[in-house]
């Protein structure tokens, strides 16, 4: 027993990888397995997708790339840090690659947190604190649309009233945002002082609690960015609308005013990598509740889960030669520099 106990806790994450993986292609297996009855009627299906609705809808989760590299630059510059938006989306690209390529359901902010702290020569702690506000921002935005689509009347799923689990989520994120942007509200000074492990991260937490504290003076920039978080939210929103009617469902947008926050919300659950899984049946659920044929709710969930997919693959390529690309462009302009010198 106790060699079993000291496997578990030498290989915990490694253990947790794995379940999550399994939990991920158990899910979509099962979704495969249970909502398509054959491979005949999926292909028949597939020959009435309209690519000009396609189109639409992946242009707007371009969009959505876009506008998180912008809402994270605003950020940025609140700690002097000017990074081009050109270089940030690229960022962001990889954090997908990383999010669902990779065992870990944070892996993507893991790797934007060190690749801006690293670019810009910054504390890791700097871009960390960063992060987590731009995320932040966005599950607020989420939350806000959610309730939106509670007065718009969609308070149930499949008969199950969902109005008080909302409202509890938004309540709770909005506390732990004005928590955020108050830190010295907990007073956590005295706190520190008596433990002595505490006392020793003290020092290296001081920079994400400073970012924090330091948001206070930019009252302006968090509207910006909570502006551009509905805008990425309602991106989103279009995303699944549009892909929705290249299949000829139905639904309408204010519908998914309400699908989208849920789903996102619900692939939130640390369970699965990226959401993966979670987000595919939470989707076809909900639309089945709401009279959806199965197999066109699965194949629309799938569309979108391809999506994410081909914009990791894109991500993970840019991931392999943006090291190249950037030596050849050094290499540039050290040479434009000695021509400069011998001018």
């Amino acid at each position: 027993m106790a060699k079993i106990i000291f496997f578990f806790r030498k290989n915990k994450k490694k253990i947790f990888s794995f379940l999550r993986i399994a939990v991920s292609i158990s899910l979509i297996a099962f979704l495969i397995k249970t909502q398509f009855k054959d491979a005949q009627s999926l292909i028949k299906i597939l020959k009435t997708v309209s690519i000009p609705w396609l189109i639409l809808s992946a242009s707007t989760h371009i969009f959505g790339i876009w506008i998180t590299a912008v809402r994270w630059k605003a950020l940025l510059q609140t700690q002097k840090i000017n990074i081009s938006t050109r270089f940030l989306t690229s960022t962001v690209l990889i954090g997908f690659f990383f999010n669902n390529f990779l065992p870990s359901t944070i892996g993507g902010d893991v790797f934007r947190t060190y690749d801006v702290a690293k670019k810009a020569n910054k504390p890791l702690g700097t871009s960390a604190s960063i992060i987590v506000v731009e995320r932040f921002s966005g599950i607020i935005g989420a939350a806000t649309y959610a309730v939106i689509a509670l007065f718009l009347g969609f308070t149930a799923i499949g008969g199950q009233s969902i109005i008080i689990p909302i409202i509890i989520f938004f309540t709770v994120c909005l506390i732990l945002g004005f928590i955020i942007i108050n830190p010295s509200i907990l007073k956590l000074g005295k706190l520190v002082k008596k433990i002595k492990f505490l006392e020793k991260l003290k020092q290296k937490l001081s920079n994400i609690y400073n970012t924090f504290l330091s948001f206070k003076k930019y009252k302006m920039v968090l509207v910006k960015t909570l502006i551009y978080s509905f805008l990425l939210q309602f991106a989103v929103i279009l995303n699944y609308y549009l892909a929705a009617r290249a299949i000829g469902i139905n639904l309408s947008l204010t519908t998914f005013i309400f699908i989208v926050p849920v789903v996102t919300i619900i692939s939130m659950i640390p369970i699965s990598i990226g959401g993966i899984g979670l987000r595919e049946n939470s989707i076809v659920y909900i639309m089945v509740a709401m009279g959806v044929a199965n197999e066109k709710a699965a194949l629309c969930s799938l569309i979108l889960f391809a999506m994410l997919i081909f914009v990791g693959i894109i991500g993970g390529i840019i991931y392999s030669v943006r090291p190249y690309v950037t030596n050849c462009f050094s290499k540039k302009e050290i040479s434009k520099m000695k021509a400069n010198k011998d001018n």
